[in-house]
């Protein structure tokens, strides 16, 4: 590991240092301290993005972890059908971005949703075409009902993304 050494402090400036370090640490030593400062600071600021272009591919990128983080991200690979590297994925990203992102599971849920809700309107505007056109359309209970169940399980499905997303603003 590279050091880092500073040059050009008189001894008074050390002596002082090493005061206030014994002061605010209840050590005296100065590159302890210089440590825990340098430490703190880094825990403060977020490093500024780099504009980059777009990659042309995803590059790998390989991480070791201890059992009970890797069987945590299996746990949730498994919960949300999705892969270990997808979960790694969406943990990062919600990071970066400063607000929880849904899952790769919860995009494909709200996909599919979208698309069967969009299949509904079409079959509603066509019912109504053939209504303004004077058309008998016979629609019996038992297929509003069904129609009406099929409505509910979609804003269900949804509503268990959205909720699982505040979930995870709050934790």
């Amino acid at each position: 590991m590279p050091e880092i050494s500073v040059y050009g402090l008189s001894r008074e400036e050390i002596d002082n240092l090493t005061s206030l370090a014994r002061q605010r640490y209840g050590k005296a030593s100065v590159s302890w301290m210089a440590k825990r400062l340098l430490q703190e600071q880094l825990a403060k600021e977020e490093p500024e993005a780099v504009k980059l272009p777009p990659p042309k591919r995803g590059r790998r990128i390989t991480l070791r972890l201890p059992d009970k983080e890797r069987a945590w991200l299996e746990t949730a690979a498994v919960l949300y059908r999705s892969s270990i590297n997808d979960v790694a994925r969406d943990i990062i990203r919600s990071h970066i971005c400063r607000h929880p992102m849904p899952s790769a599971h919860e995009a494909d849920v709200l996909a599919q949703s979208n698309y069967q809700l969009v299949m509904i309107g079409r079959n509603l505007n066509q019912i109504a075409r053939r209504l303004n056109a004077g058309e008998n359309v016979s629609l019996s209970g038992r297929q509003i009902t069904e129609l009406k169940k099929f409505i509910d399980a979609h804003v269900g499905k949804v509503n268990h993304v959205l909720q699982t997303n505040r979930r995870r603003r709050r934790e």
